[in-house]
């Protein structure tokens, strides 16, 4: 008998000697998988499978699924595929993620192209197709137009619409949303909500409108709000919304083991996926929160999958399914020894057997460099300080939450500037980091470059220095580069190894909290300050935009 050479694919294997967790039914068994072609034919007892090209031995511990991600985010900073592999090396074999920004920077051959080149590798990817723009963009009417998004639809990789982030605007009908989202569901696509902060009553008319799902929820009340509305609930514990211990009491007892429930991790940064994990750690979270072992490996497993009706690929350990297989030393450690994806061993001890096939970002000219046009300081210096015209005065009252700014510390200038110099929307910003002289940077949904600090010269100086990476983010101070990151794929992500990544975002961490950063995520604080969907005031190219009353609080300042 023979183990399987790491990477390659027997013609027909057997793991043999572990017990089996069957997520349909919360037993574990002892039995034997048979795998053909990278597929499961058969689970046998222990013994019986014979006449295999390879025999994996995996005596002593137990066979789960791998793991499946609902809901990924996979521009965040990191490389897309360096993203996967990190998770991949902890057992999610299989994730569902966003098509935000790539679907609004690219042509329509480079988006269909560039899913094609995801195909190669050797996890399972799925997407949710975006349905608009995440902060205000200038042609997003051309680029989220119903003719243009509704072919991609068609695509079989495609298993959701959304996340519809403006859910207002589908609630009070918008005709073009109410169009994708009539013609996903008449392809048997799913509708994926993100209806943050809304009440027991607008969460029922949203499912009355065609969403499917939420992961939105931040309290076990909530949970119950969208699972009583017919919504799938997608319970999230993520570096910026670590919620897990307060949504699980909702899905105790009788719930636990529904089909309705899933775990997300959503968009963690690098740091907390390198010390943390993924989806194991979430399981381990759930577990230790109060949910039974089968149950809470069922939530990051068979529900997903059967959610996006997938479960015939991805989600169990069954006959038809991709042989994507973990071995764990007992169910109270979902950390794998091993990962198996289509039958190949991809990972042992957390690292890859072997890196995955890459993407060649170059070939996709959304994500190439864009000459632009930075502030001077004058311009920036011109600014009226707080209380001497009507630059509005906010305040950063949670990562993501911005509120009327009540002068608590001191205020730093904080504006939205066009790339190309044709526009800004300054405001005024408490509660952000106080200490902060400069800091530039167009890693934001907007596109465009933002810009905060306390000095006119270090923070025009962190524009041009932007502009010159041609994207990223730049900490300056005293007329000098304090520490600086090259996004260089667009502003939206880099291609610097996932250690020297971890490394970077760790020290701009520590150096913004020395200069009074207080909340827990301060990438996604910068992140979000364009969002458009997040109460209650952002910066945008509308002007610095109420939320909630949906119109400029002011409106920008024309440049040229």
């Amino acid at each position: 008998m023979t183990q399987p050479v790491e990477g390659t694919v027997p013609a027909r294997q057997v793991i043999r000697g572990a017990r089996v967790l069957n997520v349909f039914t919360g037993e574990l068994l002892p039995l034997d998988v048979v795998i053909e072609g990278g597929r499961i034919t058969g689970l046998l007892p222990a013994g019986e499978a014979v006449a295999a090209d390879a025999v994996v031995d995996a005596q002593g511990g137990v066979l789960v699924p791998g793991y499946v991600e609902p809901h990924a985010h996979l521009s965040l900073v990191a490389e897309p595929v360096t993203t996967l592999e990190q998770l991949a090396a902890r057992g999610t074999t299989a994730v569902v993620a966003d098509t935000y920004p790539w679907v609004a920077v690219m042509t329509d051959d480079e988006f269909s192209r560039l899913l094609d080149d995801f195909r190669r590798l050797p996890v399972y990817l799925r997407w949710f197709l975006a349905p608009h723009s995440r902060s205000f963009w200038p042609d997003e009417e051309r680029l989220f137009a119903f003719e243009r998004l509704a072919p991609f639809l068609e695509r079989d990789d495609v298993v959701a619409v959304g996340e519809f982030t403006r859910w207002s605007q589908v609630e009070r009908g918008d005709p073009g949303l109410l169009a994708l989202i009539a013609r996903a569901q008449a392809l048997g696509k799913r509708v994926e909500g993100h209806s943050a902060g809304a009440s027991a009553a607008r969460v029922m008319r949203l499912a009355h409108r065609g969403f499917t799902s939420c992961h939105e929820a931040i309290d076990a009340p909530q949970v119950l709000d969208r699972l009583r509305a017919g919504l799938y609930v997608m319970l999230r514990h993520s570096s910026l919304r670590p919620d897990l211990p307060q949504l699980v009491p909702a899905v105790r007892g009788e719930l636990a083991f529904s089909n309705r429930v899933m775990l997300t991790a959503d968009g963690p940064s690098p740091p907390w996926v390198a010390a943390h994990g993924y989806l194991d750690y979430l399981i381990r979270v759930a577990m230790d929160a109060g949910i039974s072992a089968p149950a809470a490996y069922r939530m990051a497993t068979l529900n997903p999958a059967m959610y996006y009706r997938i479960e015939h690929d991805v989600g169990s350990i069954a006959p038809g399914r991709r042989a994507d297989v973990l071995l764990l030393e007992d169910l109270h450690n979902p950390t794998p020894v091993w990962v198996m994806a289509g039958g190949r061993i991809i990972a042992r001890d957390g690292r890859l057997t072997a890196p995955f096939p890459r993407i060649e970002w170059e070939r996709f000219t959304g994500l190439t460099r864009r000459e632009g046009k930075p502030p001077a300081e004058s311009l920036l210096a011109s600014v009226p300080r707080p209380g001497e015209g009507d630059v509005p005065l906010l305040d950063l009252a949670h990562t993501v939450i911005i509120r009327h700014g009540n002068g608590a510390d001191r205020p730093l200038l904080a504006m939205l500037y066009d790339w190309e110099g044709r526009w800004m929307t300054p405001a005024w910003l408490t509660g952000f980091a106080p200490g902060l002289a400069g800091f530039a940077t167009n890693y934001n949904p907007s596109g465009q470059l933002l810009l905060l600090g306390h000095s006119p010269k270090d923070m025009a100086l962190a524009a041009r220095r932007v502009m010159e990476l041609g994207g990223g983010l730049v900490l300056t101070e005293g007329g000098q580069v304090v520490w600086e990151l090259n996004l260089e794929r667009g502003g939206f992500f880099t291609e610097m190894a996932w250690p020297d990544l971890v490394a970077e975002l760790g020290r701009l961490e520590a150096l913004l909290r020395e200069r009074g950063y207080r909340h827990s995520e301060p990438l996604y604080s910068l992140f979000f300050l364009s969002f458009d969907a997040l109460p209650d005031f952002r910066l945008t190219i509308r002007g610095v935009w109420d939320v909630k009353g949906q119109r400029p609080l002011t409106p920008p300042v024309r440049l040229a």
